[in-house]
């Protein structure tokens, strides 16, 4: 089986990073298509992962709307190339168009209920639309296949992830002595709308958080001028072990709320709208909490900070023999098509 991938975020590299594994240990060719961008291009060449371009991201509504035409076209072709049997993507607007022009199935994995327009778009077009249980957005029932999971379980269960504590050395601290903190841009279409914090209320809440110990800023995107001497400067594939370490994430990255979840490390996720998947974890197993200011992020992370490791090591064991291997699942789903 020949499968296409096309990638965006950095997190799909992450994604699909095991699954491109066991596909090729199995016999199955796997071509990477890649939106051009820094961080994710960066990943992939740390993993050696080999990728085509075939455009970029645009920064406004009204250039997306050119973007999806001219990618199309460019993704289109490189397909044509490949000759695929199956596309795969993560909110697949791209793959899906490439899978019907080329009459070959397309899964589409979505975790992301406010993610309208593509999802509004992507859906139809889908053979199959691939979510973890707690997503709680409308999806086709002919179409669509739960799963209980989350996207973040297919690359930090624990068959797949061993958090390894060298990482930490460079940056001179030891485990539970730090805060990540994380700020995006908020750029991507489903995400307009969402940003809460000024660029005082970054600044201020950093200082805030010190308090409790070093606080390390990791930006999509350029860092406050204040806030450069915090900056967590690593490789960006050692990100995960530095989160498995910390003592408490709060920031605007709902991916990496999630990530700090499966990990077990307590999150704050700041924003004007919800996830299923991070619901989810708050509802059931009490890893974090969605606020959507500055006062109500610090007063949940006091709240945090003050619970021992043991309850957040609990609450993931619980999680854990309620979830999956997702990597495993997704190879099954794949070959559902040979």
């Amino acid at each position: 089986m020949k499968v296409l991938i096309v990638m965006g975020h950095p997190a799909h590299v992450h994604f699909f990073r095991h699954y491109m594994k066991e596909m090729r240990g199995r016999g199955h060719e796997c071509m990477v298509c890649v939106k051009l961008r820094e961080i994710t291009t960066k990943l992939l060449d740390l993993y050696r992962i080999p990728y085509e371009t075939f455009g970029k991201t645009y920064p406004n509504q009204p250039a997306k709307a050119w973007g999806v035409v001219m990618n199309d076209l460019r993704l289109m072709a490189t397909a044509r190339k490949f000759q695929p049997d199956l596309t795969l993507s993560i909110g697949g607007l791209y793959s899906v168009h490439a899978g019907k022009c080329m009459g070959v199935p397309t899964i589409d994995f979505m975790d992301t209920e406010n993610a309208t327009l593509t999802n509004l778009i992507t859906f139809p077009l889908a053979t199959v639309v691939a979510t973890p249980d707690c997503y709680r957005g409308k999806v086709p029932v002919d179409k669509h296949r739960p799963y209980p999971g989350y996207h973040e379980l297919a690359y930090l269960h624990p068959s797949r992830f061993r958090p390894d504590l060298s990482k930490l050395k460079p940056l001179g601290v030891e485990p539970g002595e730090y805060i990540v903190v994380r700020f995006s841009t908020l750029d991507a279409s489903h995400q307009i709308g969402e940003a809460v914090l000024s660029h005082r209320d970054k600044v201020d809440m950093v200082a805030r958080l010190a308090v409790h110990g070093k606080v390390f800023v990791d930006c999509e995107g350029d860092i406050p001028d204040e806030l450069k001497g915090q900056a967590l400067r690593i490789p960006p594939h050692h990100y995960h072990h530095v989160l498995a370490f910390a003592r408490l994430y709060v920031g605007e990255g709902a991916t990496a709320a999630s990530e700090a979840g499966v990990l077990g490390v307590p999150w704050i996720y700041i924003s004007g709208d919800r996830r299923g998947y991070l619901d989810d974890q708050e509802e059931r197993y009490g890893l974090g909490v969605t606020v959507d200011s500055m006062e109500q992020a610090l007063f949940h992370a006091e709240e945090s900070i003050k619970r021992p490791p043991e309850f957040y090591r609990s609450a993931r064991s619980r999680l854990l023999r309620d979830k999956i291997d997702v990597t495993g699942w997704m190879v099954g789903l794949s070959e559902e098509f040979l």
